[in-house]
């Protein structure tokens, strides 16, 4: 379900390289090295493996531990009840690692170095990989906690060191101000064509940057509040994301190879039905007690047997669906390309979006690290993602007029909500915001989890634990990581 495999990569590189006309058999300098290999190649590949492996491999597995879905116990063929009680597939935790080290690091570090070796250097490409690398730092360390960063991907280092996740996050923020100072806008050399993006803009670029380095400030400003003032003064400079065009979006299409793992995977096994992703207990209850309009565009009936009459229930965390809780997230049917459903055959994997912005915003102004509005912040990002969803205005406007001022754990969950099919934001951002062990909302252990508490970490996959001699013994699973206060 690859929109773009890797395997087409080495053909490709292959073409790309350029012969000495002295001997047809002496290829390159290196016999490791693709020295004409155009950095697009490598960076599309990288985009495509990254996008893929978060919407069907990571994902569903994600929604289940964040109690973003549930897998519906038996009725749901007991899928994802595995992954909701926190019995992690070696399948799922390995491609993901591998995903990150040997495919998505390697190719966008060989990138950026081709594009700085070049001539004229290409100094907007190599940005490019470097943003996109220090996202996927981020994500792989809100993963698994301390994880290879200063000897990630370097030859030198067969065994790379496992770095706390404290200097992982310093890390990206020095990756993600070096890419930021690199871009130049008056220069026409940069990934265009392979750009999946944002094509080449570079102003979007840099606005993507500075919106990852907010975001990671408020993953580290708990356990380290001086990072307060970085945010204030991020926030007074602005130039981040700032409207639903400048969303870093990997596009998906209504096209047989190129749509939506996380739909295709319906397709493929349900014939287009949705028998696996159930309506959740805690999102369910969450958006009921605030008669959120967006129930309906997030939920539907069981096509197994669903009463659309009945009253919409989420299933209990870990637990089975009955006959009563019929109740599944929206889906596109096979043969439409949907409008509103959440999973559709187009939806986009979205890496950050306007919404998330303004509500990181109104968080941090709520918590006194920056002056403004938080309240109309809030208010403002609610709009842009019952927007996002089609809601008809009217009902955006009552929903507002009966929500009170904003607060830190209203704001937190309001951001929890429009993070529903996105499972590494939303379990993450739930871990974020909790507060004196109060989460917002308030998860409950599922039944028949393998932890006393939630969880809070993936295992280090085996493979690596047996492979690298410098891979720390495994946490439990129910540990709270350095950000996670």
């Amino acid at each position: 379900m690859k929109i773009i495999s890797k395997y087409i990569l080495v053909p490709l590189l292959i073409l790309g390289a350029t012969a000495c006309e002295s001997d047809f058999l002496d290829v390159n300098t290196s016999p490791n090295t693709s020295a004409a290999a155009d950095p697009g190649l490598l960076f599309t590949n990288s985009i495509v493996d990254y996008s893929t492996n978060r919407t069907i491999d990571f994902g569903p597995t994600g929604m289940a531990i964040g109690q973003l879905f549930s897998g519906g116990g038996s009725l749901g063929a007991g899928v994802f009840t595995q992954p909701e009680r926190y019995i992690i597939s070696i399948f799922v935790n390995g491609n993901t690692w591998r995903s990150h080290y040997r495919n998505e690091h390697k190719n966008l570090k060989l990138a950026a170095d081709i594009a700085e070796a070049a001539d004229p250097v290409q100094n907007n490409s190599a940005a490019q990989c470097k943003i996109f690398r220090a996202m996927i730092f981020w994500s792989t360390t809100v993963i698994w906690g301390d994880i290879p960063y200063s000897e990630a991907v370097n030859e030198e280092f067969d065994l790379p060191q496992f770095d706390p996740q404290e200097q992982v996050l310093n890390g990206v923020l020095s990756l993600l101000d070096e890419a930021i100072a690199q871009i130049d806008e008056s220069s026409p050399l940069a990934i265009t064509n392979n750009d999946l993006l944002y094509t080449g803009d570079m102003d979007k670029w840099r606005k993507f940057a500075k919106s990852l380095k907010f975001r990671t400030l408020m993953t580290m400003v708990d356990a380290d509040p001086s990072r307060s003032t970085e945010i204030g003064a991020l926030l007074a400079e602005g130039d981040m994301i700032s409207s639903p065009d400048d969303n870093a979006e990997f596009p998906f299409f209504s096209v047989s190879g190129n749509r939506n793992p996380f739909w295709e995977t319906l397709n493929a096994f349900a014939g287009g039905q949705n028998l696996f992703y159930f309506a959740g207990e805690a999102m369910v209850e969450t958006m009921k007690d605030k008669a959120d309009p967006r129930l309906d565009t997030y939920f539907e009936p069981y096509p197994g047997g669903g009463d659309p009459n009945s009253e919409i229930k989420g299933v209990p965390p870990g637990g089975d669906a009955s006959p009563s809780v019929h109740w599944v997230l929206s889906t596109a049917p096979t043969g439409s390309d949907g409008t509103n459903e959440l999973v559709r055959p187009a939806s986009p994997d979205v890496l950050f979006s306007y919404q998330e912005q303004l509500f990181l915003e109104a968080e941090a102004i709520a918590r006194g690290f920056a002056g403004g509005d938080a309240d109309a912040k809030m208010r403002e990002a609610i709009t842009v993602a019952m927007q996002s969803h089609n809601i008809d205005q009217g009902a955006i406007d009552a929903y507002l007029a009966g929500l009170p001022q904003a607060t830190v754990p209203l704001i937190a969950e309001e951001a929890w909500i429009d993070l529903i099919v996105r499972p590494l934001e939303g379990w993450t951002h739930w871990r974020r915001t909790e507060i004196g062990g109060v989460g917002y909302p308030n998860l409950e252990l599922p039944d028949g989890a393998q932890t006393a508490n939630l969880m809070r970490r993936f295992p280090l996959p085996p493979d690596e634990v047996a492979a690298n001699t410098n891979a720390p013994v495994q946490r439990p699973l129910d540990e709270k990581m350095w950000f996670d206060l």
